[in-house]
C-alpha cells in the first residue's frame, strides 16, 4: 500500500487474542481479530476484554488498483455480499468500512458498492494488522 493508503487504528496496548492460550483462536478474517485484548486482574479473577473505543478507519483515497465496484440488483445482508465477493461471510466489515452506508443492516438494491479486490484482500488485512500494532 502507498503511504496515503495506510490503515489507521486506535489500538494502543494489549496482546492479540490468538496469543492468549486460555482464549479461543480467531479466524484472520474476523474484525475482532484486528484488536488486542487487555487483561483486568482483581482479587477473585482475571478477565480479558476488548477496548470498545478501538476502530479501524480506512483512508478515503485508497488507490483504485485495490478497489472494484458492484451494483446490486436486490437488497442483501452484508454477510451475503461478502460471501459472493470473497467466499466467506467474515469480511462483511471491509465492505461496510469502505462504503460507510446509511443502512448498516443490509446492502441496498441499485446502489454501487466499492470492495477490495479479492486477490488483494489478504494483503490489505495484513496491512491493517501491521499498522495497528
Amino acid at each position: 500500500m502507498q503511504q496515503s493508503d495506510k490503515v489507521m487504528s486506535t489500538i494502543i496496548n494489549g496482546i492479540p487474542q490468538n496469543q492468549v492460550a486460555e482464549l479461543n483462536s480467531l479466524n484472520k478474517n474476523l474484525y475482532e481479530n484486528i484488536f488486542n485484548v487487555n487483561l483486568i486482574n482483581n482479587d477473585t479473577s482475571d478477565a480479558y476484554f476488548y477496548n470498545l473505543l478501538n476502530k479501524v478507519i480506512l483512508p478515503e483515497d485508497i488507490s483504485d488498483e485495490y478497489i472494484e465496484q458492484k451494483v446490486l440488483t436486490g437488497d442483501k445482508p452484508w454477510t451475503m455480499l461478502s460471501f459472493e465477493l470473497y467466499g466467506t461471510i467474515q469480511l462483511w466489515w471491509t465492505i461496510v468500512l469502505l462504503n460507510k452506508p446509511i443502512n448498516i443492516f443490509k446492502a441496498e438494491a441499485n446502489t454501487e458498492y466499492k470492495y477490495i479486490k479479492p486477490e488483494l484482500i489478504n494483503s490489505v488485512l495484513q496491512q491493517i494488522t501491521v499498522s495497528s500494532e
